[in-house]
């Protein structure tokens, strides 16, 4: 069983926060890692590229995560961080990349989530940025996101985990593997 999944397990986390709205668009799940109900430990907003199959499932009437959850939350858990917000630098929720392809930043992502972003993100220890590199989104209305969530977040100190990739863009969560370090982020890299 893999590491995600037993953390998973273990700690059988739901969201405490489950901001969901109408027409595929979600803003944030929050989850708590607290061992103990009265601790108060440090939190962090992680914010990787969009909703995919996590969330709330009405024909079984539960709660179903991914592996991407699984491993950021498990990366979170070991770091010590006891509250996790997962945002996305847009809000519409899809599984597969690909169907994101052709769509512009204003059907990608609704004027909540940047209000959500920024108040979230001032509530937080850490902002760690996890989007990768978003290859199904047009390359000008991917900097033109980059753009606004560095002018959104520009009083934060901004972090990736692990290395940059070959984009120098932060690595998507599901690419935490091995042991990754928590890294200042000098700069979001726009052209």
């Amino acid at each position: 069983m893999s590491k995600s999944k037993k953390l998973y397990n273990l700690v059988h986390v739901e969201p405490e926060n489950y901001i969901y709205f109408v027409d595929n668009h979600r803003y944030g799940l929050t989850f708590s890692l607290k061992e103990r109900t009265n601790s108060s430990g440090n939190s962090v907003a992680i914010i990787q590229m969009n909703g995919s199959s996590a969330g709330w499932n009405k024909e079984r009437k539960d709660w179903n995560s991914d592996s991407t959850i699984g491993k950021v939350l498990c990366w979170c858990k070991e770091h010590g961080y006891e509250t996790v917000h997962f945002l996305n630098l847009w809000s519409y929720v899809d599984k597969d990349p690909k169907n994101l392809k052709g769509k512009s930043n204003s059907e990608l992502n609704k004027p909540e989530n940047d209000m959500w972003i920024q108040q979230v993100c001032n509530s937080v220890n850490d902002v760690i940025l996890a989007y990768g590199n978003c290859v199904e989104i047009n390359y000008v209305v991917f900097e033109e996101r980059k753009r606004e969530i560095a002018q959104l977040l520009k009083s934060k100190k901004l972090f990736h985990v692990g290395d940059l990739n070959g984009s120098n863009n932060p690595k998507h969560g599901r690419a935490w593997n091995g042991k990754p370090k928590l890294n200042e982020f000098k700069e979001i890299q726009t052209t």
